[in-house]
């Protein structure tokens, strides 16, 4: 306006903290150009055959990828690591450590062109390997034209746990019949997606639809997540999550063939954030206060902005920042509110949350057991998906091992994990201490060639992450019993959730003290708590209150304020 002279005409200012004065004032800045057409509200810039165009954001250089038997190509731009790269386009590799180059997960092969190695890299791959291409996808950033193989660590297909009574899929549904009402049960877990489609006349789950959850591109656990949505990622871990959520429920209704009356989710409390977009700011800074917990009653064009289907979605509350809805349904689905014995549940998840009460008092908590049960910083470590070791034993001094679906190993995921922690102990080969007897402190104990002639092994690295994650989770679970007032003998049952405890060896976690050998008798694997209680939720009339009832009766212990743990933790280092 200065230049123009329109300040004392127009009666606008810029003031100097470079406000309008008035203050309601708006701006609307108009570019010109000789071609009006450039300017279409919905041009995409993209796909605009215009080369020479000066507004066209053009890439750096090329990138060829082989994914597989199919072939792509990517365009990138410099200061952007192949990581952010293929984000962007829907790949997405494992990134257990958010990017920071210190888990090796997210190998890659530079086939063509010239990536130069970072100090990370030297870390996870032999000088050999480096000289054939290989590097951490999070810390490549390429400056010209390449070519380059993601088929080392893609994420696929995970067996994923839905629920012990799931169906056999869509063969097994009825046809479905006008008038029918139907429902999804959802569970959204940090490392997995579960859902089910409903039929809520004759109760039972008629399909399943069970995903990765791609967020974990951007770290494994929830606070790899809230780092990034912090950092500017808020929306892109939205997207994320929202994809997943619409593969699913097109799957599950044939593309919007079967219409839904309800949808119910369980959560815990960062991907409830994630999902509806709030700020996840004050999650990971004291006193981590949520921007909110309560029952959210939304519907699907509100939270996927998206009119091609209609029907209402609840929300499961949670208990506490760290105790989210996921633990509230799995309390509903066991029917803590109707208990008149103590039982526990533990969800051995990368949150470690657990729960003791009845119907009378229910005590919470949540410890950072880490991703290590999911294989998550274990050297070889891998989710549950096809030749992932799932089963270990020393025969002879020697690992004999099975794998899902006895396909070629390919890594050892959580409860091979546990089998190998345990047989090495039993073995004297890793003492109480957990140090690893010096024939194998440096080369690791080999466990199976994977299908390329790879040597997966159980390194020492990996024998402290599974004590600091066991250690975690049993001082959690002693400090619970403790500050509710219970002894082993008052302790009616212990439920363990999540598809890892349902397919560990319950001997062998006792074994290595991940659980109390005095209640050994008393422990069970539930399957899919979380999924349960949504499906239940779904079909029952007294859902909200019941669930009210529970967050009535229901507080948190606070970890981090109490001494007990501090002890517990170092006492359960050991190997008993």
């Amino acid at each position: 306006m200065a230049v123009t002279g329109r300040e004392n005409s127009a009666g606008i200012r810029v003031l100097d903290s470079c406000m309008y004065d008035p203050v309601k004032t708006t701006c609307q800045v108009y570019l010109t150009a000789d071609h009006s057409d450039m300017f279409r509200i919905h041009h995409n810039c993209a796909s605009c055959p215009n080369v020479n165009c000066s507004l066209r954001n053009v890439s750096d250089y090329t990138i060829m990828l082989h994914d597989g038997d199919e072939l792509r190509v990517l365009k990138g731009k410099k200061g952007h690591s192949l990581m952010e790269i293929l984000q962007e386009q829907g790949i997405f590799l494992p990134a257990v450590c958010a990017g920071r180059g210190t888990c090796g997960k997210c190998g890659i092969q530079v086939l063509e062109g010239d990536i130069a190695p970072s100090e990370q890299d030297g870390k996870f791959f032999s000088g050999e390997q480096l000289q054939d291409g290989f590097r951490l996808a999070c810390k490549a950033y390429p400056e010209d034209d390449c070519v380059i193989s993601v088929g080392l660590h893609k994420e696929e297909e995970f067996a994923v746990l839905a629920d012990d009574e799931q169906t056999a899929g869509r063969a097994a549904r009825s046809s479905a019949k006008a008038g029918v009402r139907y429902g999804i049960a959802v569970d959204i877990g940090t490392t997995t997606i579960a859902m089910q489609l409903i039929n809520m006349e004759t109760k039972e789950a008629e399909d399943v639809f069970t995903t990765i959850n791609r967020q974990r591109a951007y770290g494994a656990d929830v606070i790899s997540r809230i780092e990034a949505s912090n950092g500017g990622k808020k929306e892109a871990l939205r997207k994320s999550i929202q994809t997943d959520l619409l593969q699913g429920i097109g799957s599950l209704t044939e593309n919007g063939k079967i219409k839904i009356e309800k949808m119910v989710i369980g959560a815990n409390t960062t991907m409830v954030h994630l999902l509806m977009g709030y700020s996840c700011e004050t999650l990971g800074v004291f006193p981590f206060t949520p921007v909110n917990i309560d029952t959210i009653y939304t519907n699907y064009a509100e939270l996927f902005g998206q009119n091609d289907m209609a029907f209402e979605i609840v929300i499961f509350p949670g208990i506490s920042t760290y105790v989210g809805g996921d633990i509230t349904a799995g309390l509903y689905a066991l029917d803590f509110d109707r208990r008149e014995k103590v039982s526990v549940l533990i969800d051995l998840g990368t949150n470690g949350e657990m729960a003791i009460g009845n119907k009378d008092r229910i005590l919470t908590t949540s410890t950072a057991a880490g991703p290590a049960f999911e294989g998550g910083n274990i050297t070889f470590g891998t989710g549950s998906v096809p030749g992932a070791i799932c089963k270990v034993e020393l025969k002879d001094g020697h690992a004999v091992t099975g794998t899902i679906q006895d396909a070629k190993p390919v890594g050892i995921c959580g409860t091979g994990v546990i089998d190998a922690v345990y047989e090495l102990v039993k073995a004297e080969l890793v003492d109480e201490t957990g140090l690893m007897d010096e024939d194998y402190f440096d080369d690791g104990f080999p466990l199976a060639e994977s299908g390329d002639g790879t040597e997966i092994a159980f390194f020492q690295k990996d024998v402290r992450e599974i004590q600091l994650a066991k250690s975690a989770v049993r001082a959690g679970l002693e400090t619970l019993i403790l500050n509710f007032g219970a002894s082993y003998d008052d302790i009616d049952a212990i439920y363990i959730a999540g598809g890892f405890g349902y397919k560990m060896d319950i001997v062998k976690a006792v074994g290595i003290g991940l659980l109390p050998e005095e209640c050994q008798a008393k422990i069970e694997a539930v399957g899919n708590s979380c999924l349960k209680g949504t499906r239940t939720y779904l079909l029952s009339e007294d859902s909200a209150e019941r669930v009210k009832y529970i967050l009535d009766c229901s507080s948190e212990v606070q970890l981090s304020n109490d001494k007990h743990f501090n002890e517990f933790y170092m006492d359960y280092m050991y190997f008993e």
